[in-house]
Formats: C-alpha cells, sequence, structure tokens
C-alpha cells in the first residue's frame, strides 16, 4: 500500500486503469501502453514504458515465468494487488461479470469480459447502458463465435468507444457500417481473428493511432483508402502471409512503428521504427521505403528477429538501402546479421548524429569506422 501511495498522480491513473484485468490475469507490456495512450493517460509509447517500468519496480505488476525463449513477456497483478487497483479506479475500470447493477454500467468508463461460447449477445446486451464507455477488452477465451447481433447492432452504438478489442473472435467478416459512428477510437486490435478484408469504413477513423492484425492469417487486402488515418502511428501486420502487397502503405505518412516489414513505409516524422525486417525479402523492397529522403526523421530504429546468417549478403543490401537522411540524430540497429555494415554507416555527412547503438549483430566481424563522425 505504501508502494502505491507514494505514485505520482499520473501513475495511480496507469495503475488504476490496469483494474480491468481480471486477477492474476497474465497481459502482454505493450497491449498496456497503448491502452494508456488511447485513454490520454501516455502521450506516446516511450513515457508509457518508463511509467511501466516504474509500477514493476514498485512491485506492483509481476512477470509471468515464461515457458519457452521465444514466448512475449506478460505481467500480472496478484490478488491484493489487484483489489488495490479496483479500489483505485473507484468503478471507473471492471469486468462485466462483476457488475454490481445498471449503475455501475453506467458510470464505467473502461471494460474487460471473458470471452463465451455462445456469441456474447446476452453477455454484451447490458451495455447499451454504457453511453459512456471508452475501452472494451475481450480476454480469457481464443477462437470463440461473435454474435452478428454484437457486430451489427451493439458495438456501434458505442460511440465513446477509444480502444476496442475483437483479438481472439473467430470473425470472417466485419459490417461495413461497423466503424462509422466510432471516430473516437485510437486503439482497434484485430488481431488473431480470420478476418480476410477490413470493411471501407475503418477509413473514417481520423483518430485512429494503433491498428494490431497480427495472425490474422486469412488477411488478403487493406481498404484502398488506407492513408485517411492521418494518425495512425503503429501498425502490425506480423504474420499476415496472405496479405498482398498494400501500396496503400506507402500513402501512411505518420506510421512511426511498422511491426512485420513485409512491406516498407512510406513516410514519417521524427521517429520511424521498421520492426521483422527479416520478413523483407530483397534490396528492391528497401528502395521503395526511401528513407534517405525523409529529412523529418531524426530517431531510425531497425530490427531484425529470428533472422539467419544465411541471409548474410541480403541483409546487407537491405541495410545498405536503408540509408537514412542526413538529417538523422539517432539511429539503432537490432539483430543484423550481416558480415559487413554498409558504407554508409561511416559517412562523415552525418554531423547530426549523436547516438549509435548496434544490438545483438553478432556476425559482424568489424565496426564501421566512427571516428570519421
Amino acid at each position: 500500500m505504501l508502494s502505491y501511495n507514494d505514485l505520482p498522480a499520473h501513475l495511480k491513473q496507469c495503475f488504476a486503469y490496469c483494474a480491468i484485468y481480471p486477477k492474476d490475469y497474465p497481459f502482454c507490456k505493450d497491449q498496456v501502453i497503448h491502452l494508456w495512450i488511447a485513454n490520454g493517460l501516455v502521450q506516446q509509447s516511450r513515457s508509457g514504458n518508463q511509467y511501466f517500468l516504474e509500477l514493476r519496480s514498485r512491485s506492483l505488476f509481476k512477470m509471468v515465468p515464461a515457458s519457452s525463449e521465444r514466448d512475449v513477456e506478460k505481467f500480472l497483478m496478484h490478488d491484493l494487488v489487484n483489489d488495490l487497483a479496483q479500489i483505485a479506479s473507484s468503478k471507473l475500470c471492471i469486468r462485466l461479470e462483476e457488475n454490481e447493477g445498471s449503475h455501475m454500467l453506467e458510470q464505467s468508463r473502461h471494460m474487460s469480459y471473458s470471452m463465451g461460447q455462445g456469441g456474447d449477445f446476452e453477455k454484451l446486451k447490458p451495455l447499451s447502458k454504457s453511453e459512456q464507455l471508452r475501452t472494451l477488452l475481450p480476454v480469457s477465451i481464443y477462437n470463440s463465435s461473435i454474435s452478428k447481433r454484437v457486430l451489427h447492432n451493439i458495438l456501434p452504438r458505442l460511440t465513446s468507444l477509444t480502444a476496442l478489442s475483437l483479438s481472439g473472435y473467430a470473425i470472417v467478416e466485419l459490417p461495413n457500417h461497423l466503424f462509422i459512428n466510432l471516430k473516437l477510437l485510437r486503439f482497434l486490435d484485430i488481431s488473431r481473428t480470420e478476418i480476410k478484408r477490413l470493411p471501407d469504413s475503418i477509413c473514417v477513423l481520423y483518430n485512429l493511432e494503433t491498428l494490431l492484425l497480427s495472425s490474422c492469417d486469412y488477411l488478403e487486402d487493406l481498404p484502398l483508402q488506407m492513408e485517411k488515418l492521418i494518425n495512425l502511428h503503429h501498425l502490425d501486420i506480423s504474420n499476415t502471409s496472405l496479405l498482398k502487397k498494400p501500396l496503400q502503405l506507402s500513402k501512411l505518412k505518420s506510421i512511426h512503428v511498422l511491426v512485420g516489414a513485409k512491406y516498407l513505409p512510406g513516410g514519417s516524422d521524427g521517429s520511424l521504427s521498421i520492426l521483422e525486417l527479416q520478413n523483407v525479402v530483397d534490396r528492391k523492397e528497401a528502395v521503395k521505403a526511401n528513407t534517405k529522403a525523409k529529412n523529418h526523421v531524426e530517431k531510425l530504429y531497425l530490427e531484425w528477429s529470428e533472422s539467419s546468417a544465411d541471409n548474410s549478403q541480403t541483409e546487407r543490401d537491405i541495410l545498405d538501402e536503408l540509408c537514412p537522411h542526413t538529417n538523422i540524430k539517432e539511429i539503432k540497429i537490432t539483430g543484423y546479421r550481416g558480415t559487413k555494415f554498409p558504407n554508409w554507416l561511416a559517412d562523415n555527412s552525418f554531423l547530426n548524429l549523436v547516438k549509435l547503438s548496434l544490438v545483438n549483430c553478432k556476425d559482424c566481424d568489424s565496426l564501421p569506422a566512427l571516428l570519421c563522425f
């Protein structure tokens, strides 16, 4: 309790938000941070990560032991800590199964619920009393069905939503009108669904900042007018093997983080992170990223994962084409498995470069001539 009482106000808010998670429920750090951002508790991922680490250092979050090296890090709140979060949230953050009547539904702002096997219509029907609901998050069971009545009649009425997850549902198709009245959405998670294409109405979500489409095994296309998502900063298209080359990505000028870099983004301001570069098969895709022309990008983060030294020359070719503009101030390269760094890393034209990080580049036998800077 003392640990909580000592927290500054902004951290108390972030901690209280986590009352939406059930007791001893494992959650991912990234999800929490994106939900904080969507609800205005945190401005950007970097500060969100700092907040999370501070809460963890006070033993409010505990790491779940991983069963394998490839497992994503997960955390939980034990019973007493979870009870504390509920008290701190003043019933604004609840689990649907634990609500105490319509008055609680009316005052709640953030809600989770356990996914069922019956389509969840009867369970979610009471949400008609939750006109101010900002977060709706299913937890627990995956690959369960969701009633068409939920998609057509319940969700479109929750016009105050800023964060919505449909992750894990066996959804093949979303109604085209679903997002028309959900224009406040800033976070949308459709990962691990069976959807083949997104409805065009997603393009009216001008406030959308985070879109998660990972492990949508049947996803084939993105809407033609994706460039209307003018505030989209974080896009995850990892493990979407059927996704056709989306030319629309080159028009997304606000992308800061792209996960699943089978396709490279066309533009960004401030900082640009390109993750899972092992999915880029040749230098032609890297050329299209045109990073050298992006004079507004000051921080560039490039990351390979699960890479193999067999692709050494390919990876060097790709990295060679990802040369940033000379305005760059910070570069971080992680997991690169080439044996040589490209010549541009030692180019003395990078007069503004103040930080270069090379992480887990195991196969490189020499460093770039950094003294040239």
